[in-house]
């Protein structure tokens, strides 16, 4: 990006602000904190230091994190995973998850992008892998029906008036 004509600064009043690309910047993208990547420029007072954004730029940024979110998506989905394959299959969680089989081999293994709210649901597990784990098969199960005579002898006695 390059910008014809250097601007004041309407935050300090006295600096210019230029196009500036350098390493350490920080913004949310989604649900991470990511760094921007060191190429991107963004309008910047050569005085105070204040950003400009613009649709240009802000798109700009947008491109740039896209790649840098899904790669640490994916870092964070395989040291959840790390934690998970020491306690149990990988089967068991896809079945848990209402995954299909193979699922979390073709994720870690960078044929498909893992979305947030799977890698969320793997690092909650990943903290305690076997009580995680056993808490959502015990949510899925549905409760077991009571038989008529078992709602019988279960049933609480009338108030008589």
């Amino acid at each position: 990006m390059t910008m014809k004509v250097a601007r004041r600064c309407h935050e300090c009043g006295t600096g210019r602000v230029v196009p500036v690309a350098k390493a350490g910047r920080q913004e949310r993208y989604r649900t991470l904190i990511l760094e921007i990547p060191a190429h991107v420029e963004i309008p910047t007072c050569d005085n105070c230091g204040a950003e400009w954004m613009d649709p240009t730029t802000a798109r700009a940024i947008d491109e740039a994190l896209k790649s840098v979110y899904q790669a640490s998506l994916r870092t964070l989905l395989n040291k959840a995973l790390v934690k998970i394959r020491a306690r149990t299959s990988m089967r068991r969680v896809e079945r848990l998850l209402g995954l299909s089989e193979g699922y979390l081999s073709k994720v870690s293994n960078s044929r498909s992008d893992p979305s947030a709210e799977l890698v969320s649901n793997l690092g909650l597990i990943s903290r305690n892998p076997t009580g995680r784990l056993h808490d959502l098969e015990a949510f899925w199960t549905l409760p077991k029906k009571r038989t008529s005579s078992t709602a019988r002898r279960t049933a609480r006695p009338s108030k008589a008036a």
